[in-house]
């Protein structure tokens, strides 16, 4: 295992959190920094493999640079819609450091599938596809590698509510994009942080310079509606609406200045929208060992029970 000081950006996060639990259960990693813009919390379990080290500004790639140095992987968890931007810098404090690996967080959508490339009038999906190119190209001249883990979405956060456009939990009802008939594959927070682990205890070589597409499940819009009215046992209402309907309405969001709406709702068009963008058939990592899957009813009864 080549991976042994570690340094993570956006621990304190949804995903981020539980990447941090999954490092410090692997046999081999002697060091895990955190970066944090916030200081250590006080409920900070004491381990004597973390750090937390906080940073004013991710645009001092300097002084990032410094606190990088010896560390033989950085892993980006910096939230979706901020990922963009702070994953840019990130390389390139790692570029200073001389940091073996990078890890992005590209934890959604596969942006350089064609279709995502042809769609992404988002700035914010732009910079990823920019992001994802630039690190091909550092890969090839040699000096830095990366791994990127391609999820599709943290089904456990779109099906606890707080995604708005998926699932309602207090109305009882489910989306159905485009009558409901495409696929689309997703992955547990749980999942991608035990697939996080896997990259970093397989062999160099392995997963050396590689997207790795992920997934623990798939389903459409009308089996994701049955599977919540199996699991809760009440009957729940199918909601339609074109894909088509969510590029106007994440334009609108722009034109408010919502980021955050115009991201999610470009995220959700590609989501669901059968083009390919969120499909991951194949969804394996070869080599990768026993890598826990569950199915989709189990997904959505820990989701529920989480919120």
């Amino acid at each position: 295992m080549p991976f042994h000081n570690i340094a993570i950006a956006g621990a304190s996060g949804f995903l981020g959190q539980k990447i941090l639990e999954h490092l410090l259960n692997i046999p081999g990693v002697t060091q895990v920094t955190v970066l944090s813009r916030s200081p250590q919390p006080d409920e900070a379990a004491p381990n004597r493999l973390v750090s937390f080290i906080s940073i004013s500004s991710y645009k001092d790639t300097e002084s990032l640079a410094s606190i990088l140095r010896g560390h033989d992987l950085l892993i980006s968890a910096i939230a979706g819609a901020a990922a963009g931007t702070t994953d840019a810098l990130l390389v390139e404090a790692a570029l200073r450091a001389g940091v073996q690996r990078f890890m992005p967080s590209e934890y959604t959508v596969d942006v350089l599938h064609p279709h995502s490339v042809k769609f992404a009038g988002s700035t914010i999906l732009s910079a990823k596809i920019a992001n994802a190119t630039n690190l091909e190209l550092l890969a090839e001249e040699g000096t830095i590698e990366y791994t990127t883990l391609v999820t599709g979405p943290f089904l456990d956060f779109w099906f606890s509510g707080v995604v708005k456009g998926v699932v309602d939990l207090e109305e009882r009802r489910v989306m159905l994009y485009d009558g409901g008939e495409h696929q689309v594959s997703g992955c547990s927070s749980d999942f991608i942080a035990r697939c996080v682990g896997a990259v970093i205890a397989m062999p160099d070589e392995a997963t050396k310079n590689q997207r790795i597409r992920i997934a623990e499940t798939q389903f459409n819009g009308k089996e994701l509606l049955s599977t919540f009215e199996e699991v809760t046992g009440e009957q729940w209402l199918g909601v339609h609406k074109t894909t088509d309907a969510l590029v106007d309405e994440s334009n609108q969001a722009l034109q408010e200045g919502n980021m955050r709406g115009f991201y999610l709702g470009q995220i959700l068009k590609l989501g669901f929208d059968g083009e390919g963008s969120c499909y991951f058939e194949e969804g394996l990592m070869h080599g990768g060992g026993s890598v826990e899957r569950l199915a989709l009813k189990d997904i959505v009864a820990k989701s529920i029970v989480s919120n």
